[in-house]
Order: structure tokens, then sequence, then C-alpha cells
């Protein structure tokens, strides 16, 4: 008897009690294991198993259609050619150790596990429409084929567990569904370009575990994928299919992206948390599109995109994309901040491209604060209509690039305190895009861009709703080109505006329209080296930081932004002084505006009449004026009658020459007091009458019109 049939008696007997045998290499013929297994050899009252390790097995196992009742389990065996259990049903089948050419099951059933542990498969492990009622694992199995795994359909009852798995090629589950978790924690996938894990609509019962070491050289695929639990993938490295020009697609509002992208999650559910922290590296984007978060998102300490520049000389248009999650709806928190203490020695999140939430909807708070995103002269991150529950922190956020808000909603407050945007947007025609965007946004409570915040591009908030305060104390603005708009705030409502910058605004600063209850502001906003708009500014208080200046300098800096005239802004600010109780401070800026109204006239004939106003009644502001003038003409002209008594006009009458009286007469037209008409006037004295009663009717006429400016507050 030669030493295979001996081995092979051996085989027989241990198959027949389902003891373990090790043949110390020994080999083994397939046709062998298949009479075994199909029942040829089966005695009455035994429990058959095969349970081998050590052999060779010469030909091929294939056992297709079969329904083996016998548990398997071969330990270090070596198979020659490929395992063949194609729509076989088996009880439970475990390869440990074991060197495969390959496993053909697709339609497989299985009613307990199926196993290869620390296997080594130089062939693809075909899985597609397999039901396998317990747990599929692959823990440390190495498979060498650019196939290297096909479960597509796949249903597993129990986990799969891949944990240590190394794939050379791609490990493709799309359809598949997992009742229990999916364990690639230390896996390292594919090894490009392509897909290293195609997932694409699996259904996990559980979590989904990548990280430990998870390493993907190659494209993650989980469109459309349901996790009921978590999915993680802290530390976790994907290295995408490098940026290329001829797979880019159009992204809005204009310009191109890469297609390719090292994890593509669009439209995934994770009814958890989705964790993208802890050192996880995607080179390449990072698609989230539509998808939907049970839980919280947390990137802190994440870097996603390459860190590389196109060719802008030859297309301007194209955009690189770090992470792409338009339309995202996260129920809990948004977390990209560096992690608090005992949470690892990790930054915040790094963006080498553009971070896009256009749409998204984030249900508690979003975190952004210390984050570095890397996209200049783009829109770095571009999120209109973004939505935030809470707060949206940006404190210390370091941007090369644009932050785009367009109809953001914050439910309480946006807090871009210590942020530094620099970089900004080009338009196509050269001029300078805002650093921080963001028209037309609603905030529940307040807006923080103070305390070393910069934006050389400058900040829009057009047609913004804040419900308490905007603050850009200490701010530093403008400075990235000619022609840059430092401010721009056109109909914006607040309650409370703080304009104390650190430093004058490097551009111009429009305030057309805004309405705030409190404006705070300092020199530095009317020495802003370009425009300011003043027009339809409206308050109800204005106040001076360190210390509030007398009226004259608040006039000084009004007239040296209003190079034509325009009432309105001295009109607001008389009606803050009124409101306060100054209304002495209110009648000087009333002063000041006809000064500047008269002055504007082109006309000499107006302005000669506005400096006789001025001088005799301060235009209705100063009536103490009038009565100066009045005292000092009577008692001039009293004085000239003492000495040039007139003669009667009526020599019938004798009336009693009285000069103080005449003199008064003179310069008070409408009342009589008895001696204007009753003395002829002749020579000098003729004059000097005539005169007087010029210089009564004029101060009676301004008076008047000061008297009516001021019943109509004008």
């Amino acid at each position: 008897m030669t030493r295979t049939d001996s081995a092979a008696d051996a085989v027989c007997r241990a198959f027949a009690t389902g003891a373990a045998l090790d043949l110390q290499g020994g080999e083994v013929f397939a046709e062998l294991l298949v009479e075994l297994l199909t029942g040829a050899h089966r005695q009455e009252g035994s429990i058959p198993a095969l349970r081998l390790a050590g052999a060779t097995i010469r030909g091929q196992l294939a056992l297709p259609g079969t329904t083996i009742r016998a548990l398997v389990e071969l330990t270090g065996c070596t198979f020659d050619e490929p395992v063949d259990l194609y729509a076989a049903e088996l009880a439970g089948w475990r390869f440990a150790r074991c060197t495969l050419p390959g496993l053909r099951a697709a339609n497989l059933r299985v009613r307990s596990e199926l196993a290869l542990e620390h296997c080594t498969v130089t062939g693809p492990i075909e899985l597609p429409d397999a039901r396998i009622e317990g747990p599929l694992r692959l823990i440390g199995t190495r498979l060498d084929n650019s196939a290297a795994l096909v479960g597509v359909r796949l249903a597993v009852s129990g986990v799969l567990d891949a944990r240590e798995m190394r794939a050379d090629g791609e490990v493709r589950l799309s359809g598949a569904r997992v009742e229990g978790n999916i364990d690639l924690r230390g896996a390292r996938l594919g090894r490009g370009p392509g897909d290293a894990l195609d997932a694409a609509g699996v259904q996990i019962g559980g979590n989904l575990r990548c990280d430990r070491g998870f390493t993907a050289d190659g494209q993650v695929m989980l469109a459309g994928a349901t996790v009921a639990g978590n999915a993680v993938f802290s530390g976790a490295a994907l290295r995408g299919t490098t940026y290329s020009e001829e797979c880019a697609v159009l992204v809005l509002p204009r310009g191109r992206a890469t297609a390719t992208a090292a994890l593509v999650a669009d439209r995934i559910t994770v009814k958890g948390n989705l964790v993208l922290d802890a050192g996880f590296t995607a080179r390449g984007s990072v698609r989230l599109t539509n998808a939907r978060i049970g839980g919280y998102l947390r990137l802190s300490g994440a870097t996603l995109g390459v860190s590389v520049e196109p060719d802008t000389d030859n297309d301007d248009r194209w955009v690189p994309v770090a992470l792409a999650a338009d339309g995202i709806e996260v129920s809990g928190d948004l977390e990209a901040r560096r992690p608090g203490p005992g949470t690892g020695d990790h930054d915040a999140l790094q963006a080498y491209g553009q971070v896009r939430l256009v749409n998204a909807n984030v249900h508690g708070s979003t975190s952004l604060s210390g984050i570095r995103l890397h996209a200049p002269g783009r829109d770095a991150l571009f999120a209109d209509r973004l939505r935030v529950g809470g707060t949206l922190f940006m404190r210390h956020i370091v941007v090369a690039g644009s932050v785009r808000l367009h109809q953001a909603h914050i439910g309480s407050s946006l807090d871009c305190t210590g942020a530094e945007l620099d970089a900004p947007r080009y338009r196509p025609d050269g001029s300078v895009k805002p650093s921080l965007d963001a028209r037309a946004a609603t905030i529940g409570k307040d807006l923080y861009a103070s305390r070393g915040f910069t934006a050389t591009g400058g900040v829009r908030l057009s047609l913004a709703e804040v419900s308490k305060s905007v603050n850009f104390n200490g701010a530093r603005l403008g400075g990235a080109g000619a022609g840059v708009a430092a401010l721009r705030v056109r109909r914006l409502t607040c309650q409370e505006l703080r304009l104390c910058f650190a430093q004058p605004p490097r551009g111009d600063v429009l305030l057309t329209g805004v309405n705030a209850g409190s404006v705070y502001d300092c020199a530095d906003l009317w020495a802003a080296e370009g425009l300011v708009d003043v027009e339809d500014f409206r308050y109800q208080s204005l106040t001076a930081w360190p210390e509030e200046p007398d009226v004259a300098t608040r006039l000084r800096w009004l007239r040296n932004v209003l190079p034509a005239y325009d009432p309105d802004p001295y009109d607001q600010l008389a009606a803050s002084y009124r409101d306060s109780g100054h209304d002495d401070r209110a009648d000087t800026v009333l002063l000041s505006k006809q000064q500047h109204r008269h002055s504007s006239q082109g006309r000499r004939l107006v302005q000669v009449w506005g400096w006789l106003q001025e001088w005799t009644v301060g235009f209705g502001y100063r009536p103490w004026r009038a009565a100066i003038w009045l005292a000092l003409a009577w008692v001039l002209g009293s004085v000239w009658f003492l000495d040039h008594r007139l003669e009667k006009l009526d020599t019938g009458q004798d009336p009693a020459w009285q000069p103080v009286l005449f003199a008064a007469d003179l310069l008070l037209p409408v009342v009589n007091l008895g001696q204007d008409g009753m003395w002829k006037t002749s020579g000098a004295s003729a004059w000097v009458a005539g005169l007087l009663t010029a210089v009564g009717w004029l101060l009676l006429s301004t008076a008047a019109t000061g008297v009516t400016r001021i019943l109509t507050r004008r």
C-alpha cells in the first residue's frame, strides 16, 4: 500500500468519526474528498466531519450544486486548483491558513459560517448571490487577484469579519446585505487605479468599521449604502486616483471638478455616526452628496484632497474638490475642530480643495474652528443655503480662498472670531470676490467677526438678517487689490452693529440701507481707504469706541465721507442725539446740514441767502442771534437819531420826538409804535431809516424760516 493510499485510508477513518487529522504535507486527491462529502463512505450512526490539516490536495475540489451536511474544517492545506462550490448547500466550511488558487461559490448556501482565515488566495473569491446564515470570516486573509472578492448581492446573517485582510485587487460587495457588522479594521485593499472597495447599495445591520490602519489604494464606493449603526473610518488612509482633466465634471456655480474620489458615499444612510477623524486621510475627494446621518459627522483630524495646484494658465475653471457634501443631512453635530484633551494628538480638518455644503442641513451645531482650507483664488468653503440648527463655529480658521454662505440659515450664532481669510476668489473680469460672503443669510443670534478676524477680500452681508449683534471689533478688512469692498452690508438688519476695526478698512465700506438698533463705531471706520456709503443708514443710537467724540469731530467724520450733499445722514445723526437727550448736539448737526446744503448750491443768490440765514439766526437753530442783531441795530439807530432830530411830517400835529422808539418802530415793521410816519426823513437819516427797515424785515423773515424748520425738524 502506497503512502497516498494510507493517507486516503486515514482521511476516511477520520471523516467517519469527525476526528481531526494532520497529514503534515501528505497528498490527498480531491476526488476522495468529493466522495466523502457527497456521502459515498458514510457509516450508519456516525457524525461525519472533515477536519483536515497539513494536506496537499491534488485536483479540483468540485462540488457544484451539492448538498453537504458534514462540517468542513481545512487547516494549513494547499490546493493546486480552485475550489468549486457553485450553488452548493453547506452545513459550514472553514479554511484556516490555507493556500487556494481561488474559490468559485456563486449562489452558495451556508447554514452556519463560512471562514477563510489567514489564507492566501491567488485567484478570485466568487460569492455573488451567496447566502450565509452565520458569519463570513476573512480575518488576515491575503487575496492576490485583480478581482479579489466578488460578493455582489451577498447575504450574510451574521458579521462579515475581514480584519487585517490584504486584497491586492477589488473587493466587490455591491448590493450585499449583512445583518451584523462589516469589520475591515486594519485591512489593506486595492492596488489602484480603480475601486478598492465597491459596496454600493450595501445594507449593514450593525456597524461599518474601517479604522485602526484601514488602507485603500483605490476608490472606496459606498454610494446608496445603508448602515444601521456607525460608520467608522478613524485613522484610515484612502488613496484615490490622481486628479485627471479627462474625468472632470461640472460643479456649480461655475467650474469643473474631477470625477475621481477616494471615498464615494453619495446617498449613504448612516443611522448612527459617520466618523472620519483621528488622522483620516483621503488622497482625493470625499463625496457625501445627499447623505443622511442619524448621529454626528466627525472630521476632526482628517486631511482631505491633494495638495497640488492646477494649471490655471490653461483652464481657470478647474476646481479641485476635497469634500462634496451637497444636500447632506446630519441629525447631530458636524465636527471638524481640533479634538479635545484625551482624544489623541490630532489637528483640525485640513482640506486641499473646495469643501462643499450646498443645501446641507445640520440639525445640531457645526464646529469648523481651527480648520485649514486651501483653495486659493476659489471658493474654499461653498455652503449656499446651508442650514445649521445651532451655532456655526469658524473660530481661528485659516482659509486660502473665499467662504461662501449665500442664504445660509444659522439657528444660533456664526462665530468667526480670529479667522484668517486670504487669497480670495477672483471673478472672470479680474475683480476680487469677498473673503466672507454671507449675503441674504439669516442668523438667529450673533455674528462675530472680531478679535483678529482678517478678510483680505472683505466681507459681504448684504440683505442678511441677524437677530442680535454683528461684531467687527478688532477686525482687519480689505487689502486684496484695487476696487475691493472691505465691508458690504447693504440692507443688513440687526439689533447691534459694532464697527470698531483694528485699522481703517482697506477698501469701500457700504452701509447703504442698514437698519440697526445700536451702532458702535470708531475713527478707523470713517478713515477707510475707499468710499464710505451711509445712504439710508438707519440706527437708534451711535456710540464711539473707546470714547465718544464731541459733535464737531463726528461732523468732520461725516463730512469727509459725503462728497455730495445728502440730508439723510445728518437727520439720522441728529435723531440719534435727540433720542439720547442731547438736543443741543442735534441742533448743531442740523445746522451743519444746512451749511452743507447751501454751500453745495450752484446759484449765487441761494448761497448769499444761506449765508445771511447762517449768520443771523443760524438757520433757525440759533434764534438768539436775531435778538442780538436787533438789539445792536436798535442801539446804533437810537444813537444816530439822538444827534439827528427829524422834522415833523405834518405841521398840524405836534408829536414828541422819541429817537429810541423811532428806531424800534423802523426795526419792527409789523408793529406800530406811533413814530413811523410822523417824521420826515431826508439825507443820511433817510438812508439810516431805510437800512433799519431792511434789517428788520430780513431778521423777521429769516427768523420765521428758522422757526418753520424747527417745527418740521428739517
